[in-house]
């Protein structure tokens, strides 16, 4: 039924064949002499400076993190803020939330690129190098975890750019037996969240295909490409399960989520078949279709869901008290298991009189049972805050590690599963160098203008739309709008995100009192360090074994954050002025390059490389 029509890559790449060996070259090529870090002249105009910038947007967002626990993201603006607090948690919300997380990722796929071009431009090194790269950005943000904050983004980060790695490198039969070999960890007791490890594995070596297969095949008569054929014999079988699932009670549950997949996969393979070239336009077409198809399909249950009538779990009292009896039972049966362990001799029967009959449930039955897990999560949830409330607020540092570190053993690998969205980004960042539109930027100034005349009303646009429809949810709530919300904002957050990027490098190239932006390229050169001083200087003012001053208000928490930025700037150039590298940035290259860097600077004062 499918056949090969055409080959024009080796066997040895992702799916048989690379379309991109002229643009990213295999291991091979690459493996020959260390790679330096590069000098001050060799950095990329208009980089650091966007850096810089994305910095400002993450700590206007984090800092509400430090005042809030962690557990009550996604209900939005709480309903007890009002005033000036609430104008200032609305302008986070819809104007830099989700943008900015956007811009950083955009940053790490372009850093990617440009070292991989330095590497193919001097025929030095590049996988053993990013490898020791990638773990030491592991190890930052699993302390940064654990030792300061559960916001970290770092830790993700390193399984995105492990993932980008695959994308471009990885041969079809290492991804294969890696994933058959990782899977029975996922089996382990405590480590069912290594199943996203094992996920992004198969989905990297699926983009993979993508971006470096050219095979053509024949298939039900048409030629197509390889990844296309892929995608419609898997849509053939996804719209199969979802049309039986209309009709089988059994499936029922699972309709909404086969009937979204096999109108995703329909619109992947089309849209891979239709726009398979040119190769180098793979990346950004990859990363756009892969960031905002989940959101266009959750948009349009999400107007499904808003078509409802607005209810609570909890003004169903029959769903109150099947869960009470549910929580009861789960306790009893907890007490008992720890009884027996205790005591390994006696053993604890069952009431087998109380058991339900394994009849059929009617679907009434099944809502209700529904409702009541979700009255039980929540009310789950609600403990979970209070413990993490008193570890922020009360405990002392040694408990408070104790306790960020329980929560971080609880799903270790978890911080994998945010490489599905981020890799998206690095995608298009990898374009951004690959195409010489950042690395020229002077060159592409009219595209700039162009991305930011339609990115910035796009973006903006949706964002007061999604505002208009809620800006807060109440758990265990629908019918409120906020499903259609959320999937608008995430929509709005990558036209956003290149429309910010955009004016940045308008201003920086204006030749205005706008190009003074460039004041903030030591601060973005110095990135890492300063990201992780911002969450120690914030979770030493806040946290109860610091000063203590949990809980101020949203608009003070910007004042704050202004302010701190201003002294970081100021003592970027101060360092910069000095020394070659930020304090982390120089272990980060240490490890990296396995040397250590030269540190000071042979002439005193600053000249700001923006880049």
């Amino acid at each position: 039924m499918m056949e090969s029509s055409t080959n024009t890559g080796s066997s040895g790449s992702a799916g048989g064949a690379s379309s991109v060996n002229s643009t990213f070259p295999n291991p091979s090529a690459v493996l020959k002499p260390i790679l330096k870090p590069i000098s001050a002249s060799e950095r990329i105009q208009a980089l650091d400076v966007i850096r810089g910038f994305a910095l400002i947007g993450i700590f206007f967002m984090n800092i509400e993190w430090f005042n809030r626990s962690f557990l009550t993201m996604g209900t939005g603006i709480p309903s007890n803020v009002h005033g000036i607090d609430w104008l200032a948690s609305y302008f986070v919300n819809f104007f830099v939330a989700g943008k900015f997380w956007t811009i950083f990722s955009l940053l790490f796929g372009m850093g990617f690129a440009v070292m991989l071009t330095r590497s193919e431009e001097t025929g030095r090194a590049f996988i053993k190098p990013y490898i020791r790269r990638i773990i030491a950005l592991a190890i930052f943000g699993i302390l940064h975890n654990v030792l300061l904050w559960p916001g970290d983004i770092l830790y993700s980060y390193a399984f995105t750019a492990a993932g980008l790695l695959i994308i471009l490198f990885g041969q079809w039969k290492w991804i294969v037996a890696s994933i058959v070999g990782l899977i029975g960890f996922c089996f382990i007791p405590g480590m069912g969240s290594f199943a996203a490890v094992v996920g992004g594995i198969a989905f990297m070596g699926f983009i993979a295909i993508f971006i470096r297969n050219e095979r053509i095949v024949s298939f039900l008569g048409m030629k197509m490409p390889l990844f296309s054929a892929i995608c419609l014999v898997i849509t053939i079988l996804v719209s199969l399960a979802a049309l039986a699932s209309w009709f089988v009670p059994a499936m029922r549950e699972g309709r909404n989520g086969l009937t979204g997949m096999s109108a995703a996969f329909l619109i992947i393979t089309f849209l891979s078949a239709k726009y398979h070239q040119p190769a180098e336009a793979r990346f950004w077409r990859a990363g756009v279709l892969i960031y905002s198809l989940p959101f266009v399909i959750g948009m349009v249950f999400g107007v499904i869901a808003y078509q409802q009538p607005l209810t609570s779990v909890f003004n169903s009292a029959e769903a109150v008290k099947l869960a009470a009896e549910k929580q009861a039972k789960k306790e009893a049966d907890e007490a008992a298991e720890k009884l027996a362990k205790l005591n390994p001799t006696s053993s604890t029967k069952k009431d087998e009189s109380k058991e339900d009959k394994k009849l059929p449930k009617s679907e009434a039955q099944k809502k209700l049972e529904r409702d009541a897990d979700t009255i039980n999560r929540i009310n789950e949830n609600r403990k979970e805050i209070e413990k993490d409330l008193k570890a922020m607020t009360q405990a002392n540092y040694p408990d408070f590690v104790k306790h960020r570190f329980a929560d971080f053993m609880d799903a270790p690998f978890g911080s994998a599963g945010q490489a599905f969205a981020a890799i998206a980004l690095f995608l298009i960042g990898v374009w951004f160098v690959r195409a010489k539109v950042i690395t020229k930027a002077a060159e592409n100034l009219s595209l700039f203008r162009h991305i930011a005349l339609l990115g910035l009303p796009v973006g903006w646009g949706l964002s007061l739309l999604a505002s208009s429809i809620a800006v807060s949810h109440a758990p265990g709530v629908s019918g409120d709008g906020w499903q259609l919300t959320q999937m608008i904002l995430n929509l709005a957050n990558l036209p956003t995100c290149l429309a910010y990027v955009s004016i940045i490098v308008l201003m920086l190239y204006s030749g205005s009192a706008l190009a003074k932006i460039q004041v903030l390229a030591p601060f973005g050169r110095m990135a890492l360090t300063n990201y992780l001083m911002q969450s120690v200087i914030q979770a030493s003012f806040f946290y109860g074994w610091g000063l203590g001053q949990f809980g101020l208000g949203r608009a003070q928490q910007l004042g704050f954050a202004i302010a701190v930025i201003c002294l970081q700037v100021l003592f970027s150039h101060w360092w910069l002025g000095r020394f070659r590298y930020g304090p982390l940035e120089w272990v980060w290259r240490a490890v990296t390059y396995w040397e250590l860097p030269a540190m000071r600077v042979e002439h005193k004062g600053l000249t700001p490389h923006l880049g």
